[in-house]
Parts: structure tokens; C-alpha cells; sequence
């Protein structure tokens, strides 16, 4: 080797040590990177948002609370899961993408004085940090730049829809904080005066009408309306909040005759919800609702007051059938002369009529047991008034009929007579009658509609476009699992039909 040669090597070798030795695990020359303190949610104890945005978030205790900066009092509850949705975002923000270092693009990213929000955390034991939020970027994120600075990041993630909200935005808009559970007692007291009390029994959803509540001949009480009503009482929410002189009762109504829920609980305290009259010709309207003991006067949206507003009527039991699926041994489903009936052998089902079978019809002993939970699920529209003969109701001679016959009782019996008059919404419905009581019923048109189809509701449904492998991956699943739940598949859809 020429000895030139070997100087040139041996300077390179010394130059690749030094290099070595002195290099860096990341490369930041030219590099440009938004360095943010690490966001501990379990230690922040404030957020501060000015600029486009004027909010004052800090924890008082286990509770956050919201005000505007401006006008610190009053103070109010902030809803957690928001403010930690905003702590995580913040903590997500991870190596952003460089976009620009130049002042005048601030305006165009959102992040100039007039446009921008700016944030600072609290943190004890950790440098407070400052941030400048900008618009949504495009390709999903926001822009955002560290406060005295004019680099423009794009940080990833859900930050800008964390953090860009009001005072009011960011208030908790629980009503109550309640369990169902906690319940024993409801009692609703309606605007004209009646009253109705309703106790909770030992099992969960297990509600009946308070002894003595005088109940009109046949009435059947459905103690799961009764628990859908303490449900909605204890998820209660507030579209949005009143204040001033909209807050009033001259304003709101609760200073007139209106509707209240009281419930009592297992600790022995009780809580009373007071609901305005809905404003006159405004049925969609939003109602205004306080708590006692709560100086807030809420707003809550028109289908939250009237989940409240029940009366014993609404609380009656529509229920057309009450069976127990695995005691029914044959279903019987006629439509002015064609009738259809399937009876249980062992764990399948077969059709005794017609026989034999149309050719080619491809008969599914699940789809029975789908019938059957559908009919079981049937509920009429509305009780009707005033004692009517069956020959006034047109059941004497049905011109649909459902029969389930059980184990060891009477079969329960729908029969579908004339078309009623339709409801205030138009809804066209057929008088009925069943075995279950002695009231006579209007019941949904489609119900009738749905017996037309006679033998085809036993018939196995066609597979998809693509085969069984576009039913959710249910052809990996073991055969007896596979064939329950497309059963419940199948019932849902009919269900929903």
C-alpha cells in the first residue's frame, strides 16, 4: 500500500473516533422541536384558557370547578370526565410536526392573538408551561405554537375539541347524583294535584303502586315503566342552564301549578325535582327544571320532562301476551283463512299446517322462536274507552289471530278485529282484544300486516351477498354457539321491523 494511502486512512480512522465519541443518540441540528413539560393529570390543579376562550379551571379538592376569570363568582361544578379528556389530550402531545417558523402565518393557522386560545397548566413541583391553540388542521389535529415563540406545530390527537369550550360548556349537567339502586320510594305529584307513589321492592326494577292508590277496573301496572321513570330521574341532564331574569318563576313557570318527582332514599334523605309546564303551543320546547336545595334553575330538553311527567295511565301494562317461551308447546298465527300453526317436538320445532309443505320451502325451527319473541314483545297502543262488544270491535270474527297455547293452561289469544279510527299523529291501528284481561285495545296496523306473511315468518333467511362469512365472522364460531346467536339476530331484526 502507498504510503499516501495509508495517511489518508489512518486520518479518517482518527476523525470516525472522534465522531464516535462525540456524536449524539438524536440529531438536532436543523431540527425543530416544541418541548412541552410532562402533563400529570393526577397533579394539574389548574387550567387557565384566555385569549379566544375566557375559562379558569381548578381543582377544589376531589372537585373541579369552572368560572370565568372575569368574574370569578360564581363557581361552578365542572363535569370531570371533560376536564380529564383535556389533561389526556394534553399529555398526548408528543413530537409534533414542524409547519413553520414565521410570524406572519399566525392569523392564516388561528393562532394570532384574536383568534388563539391559550392555555397554561398548573402543575405543583413542575414548571407552569403555556401553549397557543390554533384552528383544527386538516389533516386531523390542531395547530398550536408554545406562547412567546412563532413556530407553528400540528399536534395530533383531540386537543383543539378538549379544550375549545365556554364556561358553560365545560359546567356539569347532572342533575341529581344518584344510584337506582339508592331509590325506595317515588312519588309523582302532577300539576293538577294528584298524586301517585310508587315503592321499590327487594329485586332491581322490582316497582309497584303504593297500597291503597285506588286503580281503575282492569288496570295492569308494568313495573318496568315505573323503573325506566327512576332511571331517567337518576340520569337526569341539563340541555343548559338559566340565569337572571330568565331564571325567574314568572319566567320559567315553576312559580305556578307544576309537576315535581320526589324520591326518598335508602339513607333516609330525599331529593325533589320541580318541572315546568312545557310552554303553550311549544311541544318540542325546552322546559326549565330546579332541584330543592340547588339554586340553579336548569333547562332540560322537552323528552327528558316528560320521561317525569307520568301519571298512573302511563305506568299500565300494554302487554298483549305473558308466556314463558320455553313453556309454550304450539303457535298459532291466522289471517282471515289461512292459518299456520308450528308445535315443539323435543328442542325443534316443525309446521303441523300446512301440510305438507309448499315444494321447495326451506322451513328454520329458530325463526319459530323468533315469532315467538316478537310476540312476546307485543305491546298494544292505547286502551280504549267505554266498554265495546267484541261484534263492535270486529274480534267475534277475527280478521287476524295470534294463539299461543303453554304447558298445563288456557292458550293466550290475540284476535285483530276493524280498523280504528287513527291517532292525533295519524298512526292507523286495529281494535283487539286478548285473553291476558278483558280490555279492549287498539294495536298497531303493522302487526296485522306482519300475520300476512303466514308461513314466510318460518322461512330461513337468505345468506348475504358474499356467503356466511359477511355475517360478522359467525362461521368461526363453535355450531351451537353460531345458531344462538344468529336466533338473536334474526329476533332483534324482527323486532325492529
Amino acid at each position: 500500500m502507498k504510503k499516501g494511502t495509508i495517511i489518508v486512512l489512518g486520518v479518517f480512522a482518527v476523525l470516525l473516533v472522534a465522531v464516535l465519541a462525540t456524536r449524539e443518540d438524536h440529531v438536532s441540528v436543523g431540527v425543530r422541536k416544541l418541548e412541552l413539560p410532562k402533563v400529570d393529570k393526577e397533579k394539574a390543579t389548574a387550567l387557565e384558557l384566555g385569549g379566544a376562550r375566557s375559562v379558569r379551571l381548578e381543582k377544589d379538592g376531589a372537585v373541579w370547578r369552572v368560572m370565568d376569570p372575569k368574574k370569578p363568582d360564581p363557581k361552578y361544578v365542572a363535569e370531570e370526565s371533560l376536564v380529564t379528556s383535556a389533561l389526556d389530550a394534553l399529555g398526548q402531545v408528543r413530537n409534533p410536526d414542524f409547519v413553520t417558523g414565521r410570524a406572519q402565518t399566525h392569523a392564516e393557522y388561528g393562532l394570532d392573538e384574536a383568534q388563539g386560545l391559550t392555555l397554561k397548566v398548573v402543575q405543583p413541583g413542575a414548571p407552569d408551561f403555556q401553549l397557543v391553540l390554533g384552528k383544527a388542521a386538516k389533516n386531523g389535529g390542531a395547530y398550536v405554537r408554545k406562547a412567546g415563540t412563532d413556530e407553528v406545530f400540528v399536534a395530533r390527537g383531540w386537543l383543539e375539541g378538549a379544550l375549545r369550550k365556554d364556561v358553560k360548556d365545560w359546567r356539569k349537567r347532572a342533575l341529581l347524583s344518584l344510584q337506582v339502586e339508592d331509590l325506595t320510594q317515588l312519588t309523582l305529584r302532577s300539576k293538577e294535584g294528584e298524586a301517585l307513589t310508587l315503592n321499590a321492592g327487594d329485586k332491581p326494577g322490582a316497582w309497584s303502586v303504593a297500597e291503597g292508590t285506588v286503580l281503575p277496573p282492569g288496570f295492569r301496572f308494568d313495573p318496568s315503566l315505573a323503573d325506566q321513570l327512576a332511571r331517567q330521574l337518576a340520569s337526569l341532564s341539563a340541555q343548559d342552564f338559566l340565569e337572571g331574569e330568565a331564571a325567574a318563576d314568572a319566567a320559567t313557570g315553576l312559580g305556578g301549578p307544576h309537576d315535581t318527582v320526589e324520591a326518598k332514599l335508602k339513607d333516609g334523605k330525599s331529593v325533589t325535582v320541580h318541572i315546568a309546564p312545557a310552554p303553550a303551543g311549544q311541544k318540542d320546547a325546552a322546559v326549565a327544571a330546579r332541584v330543592d336545595g340547588d339554586p340553579q334553575v336548569y333547562q332540560l330538553a322537552a323528552y327528558s320532562a316528560d320521561a317525569l311527567r307520568k301519571r298512573l295511565a302511563d305506568l299500565r301494562d300494554l302487554h298483549l301476551f305473558r308466556f314463558d317461551p320455553t313453556k309454550v308447546t304450539k303457535l298459532k298465527l291466522q289471517t282471515g283463512t289461512t292459518v299456520v300453526q308450528a308445535a315443539r317436538h323435543g328442542d325443534q320445532w316443525q309446521v303441523i299446517e300446512p301440510r305438507p309443505l309448499p315444494a321447495g320451502f326451506d322451513f328454520e325451527s329458530n325463526q319459530v322462536e323468533s315469532v315467538l319473541g316478537w310476540v312476546g314483545s307485543l305491546r298494544a297502543e292505547r286502551v280504549l274507552d267505554g266498554a265495546m262488544t267484541d261484534a263492535q270491535l270486529g274480534v267475534g270474527k277475527p280478521s287476524a289471530l295470534i294463539e299461543v297455547s303453554l304447558e298445563g293452561v288456557a292458550p293466550q289469544i290475540l284476535r285483530l278485529g276493524k280498523e280504528a279510527p287513527a291517532d292525533a299523529e295519524g298512526l292507523k291501528s286495529v281494535y283487539a282484544r286478548s285473553t291476558i284481561d278483558a280490555q279492549a285495545y287498539a294495536v298497531p296496523e303493522f302487526v296485522k300486516t306482519r300475520l300476512a306473511q303466514g308461513l314466510q315468518l318460518f322461512k330461513k333467511p337468505e345468506m348475504p351477498p358474499g356467503g356466511p362469512r359477511q355475517v360478522g365472522g359467525l362461521d368461526q364460531l363453535p355450531p351451537e354457539l353460531r345458531k344462538q346467536l344468529e336466533a338473536q339476530m334474526r329476533a332483534r331484526q324482527m323486532q325492529g321491523q
